[in-house]
């Protein structure tokens, strides 16, 4: 069953002029629940992991897979988080505390959905961050800690996904949430870039080794996205204009595309996706990324 899910029904948004709809995308219209424009049983019976998902990218497309019929195990290192999500999503969302750089805790993970679901369908490696740094002046540690968490995880996430897949004996689909930033370098963010670039590496290595065995391993890399880690960076008007000067649309992209197109890659309709990376970025790759250092140190 196809959903309206603002005052015009689907087919009465397709006859508006095309100045309207032009005007609802490019404004990025984001009271606009994406996923009820979509079959609201796309994932009718599926089970998935998602990590990260206590907030942001992660959170959105947690909810984007429940509105769309499937239960999930949202997992996440803040503890308060990831459980006030879970209830906030409802009976078929279950929260679960791990830290995704240690690789004994990602596999209890998946097994722990596949014990509570009966099968393990889809994974979504979300979790990791960034550290903004010269190189010259990035630390070992913060390097080190940047690669653990946004590099190592998402290897412990295929790897415990597909090895669980493989066991069940039921073809499944694995996400990875890289970056633009694996494809352009951005100043000052040698360790995010990098993991990032290892990130979609991983992909391709996955769909290679996995995609004759039933799973199927696909990349999303977003652009500039509001969420709550970007929000106090837009709200500066400099910062705000510095970012969205590389964007031709002119506009973040919202959580909740991300989660509308994490659904189609999960579904059926994306089968013969495989290896492949998809940016969702309103055009940044386009251009380059903005001198991000020189932009801090003017709002600062």
């Amino acid at each position: 069953m196809t959903v309206a899910t603002d005052e015009l029904g689907v087919a009465d948004r397709e006859a508006q002029p095309p100045s309207s709809q032009e005007d609802h995308y490019a404004r990025g219209d984001h009271s606009t629940d994406l996923t009820g424009e979509m079959n609201m049983d796309l994932l009718q019976g599926k089970s998935a992991v998602v990590t990260g998902a206590a907030s942001g990218i992660g959170k959105a497309i947690a909810k984007a897979f429940i509105e769309t019929g499937a239960s999930v195990l949202l997992c996440d290192l803040n503890a308060k988080a990831v459980d006030e999500a879970a209830r906030e999503l409802g009976d078929r969302a279950i929260g679960r505390v791990i830290d995704v750089s240690d690789e004994s805790q990602v596999e209890g993970a998946m097994r722990a959905a596949r014990e509570a679901f009966g099968w393990l369908d889809i994974v979504v490696n979300c979790a990791g961050f960034g550290a903004i740094a010269p190189l010259t002046e990035l630390t070992g540690d913060k390097w080190k800690s940047v690669q653990a968490v946004t590099l190592g995880g998402v290897f412990y996430g295929v790897k415990h996904a597909a090895r669980q897949m493989l066991e069940q004996g039921r073809s499944g689909v694995i996400i990875n949430i890289s970056s633009v930033n694996g494809r352009q370098p951005g100043e000052g963010q040698v360790a995010y870039c990098a993991a990032k670039a290892g990130v979609d590496m991983i992909t391709r290595c996955g769909a290679l080794e996995l995609g004759g065995r039933g799973i199927r391993v696909v990349g999303i890399a977003p652009g500039l996205v509001e969420t709550p880690l970007t929000r106090k960076e837009l709200e500066d008007p400099e910062m705000r204009e510095l970012f969205l000067s590389i964007v031709p649309m002119k506009r973040p992209v919202a959580a909740e595309e991300i989660a509308a197109a994490a659904v189609f890659l999960a579904s059926d309709h994306a089968r013969s996706i495989n290896g492949d990376t998809i940016a969702i970025d309103g055009g940044s790759l386009t251009r380059g990324y903005p001198a991000l250092l020189t932009g801090l140190k003017k709002a600062s």
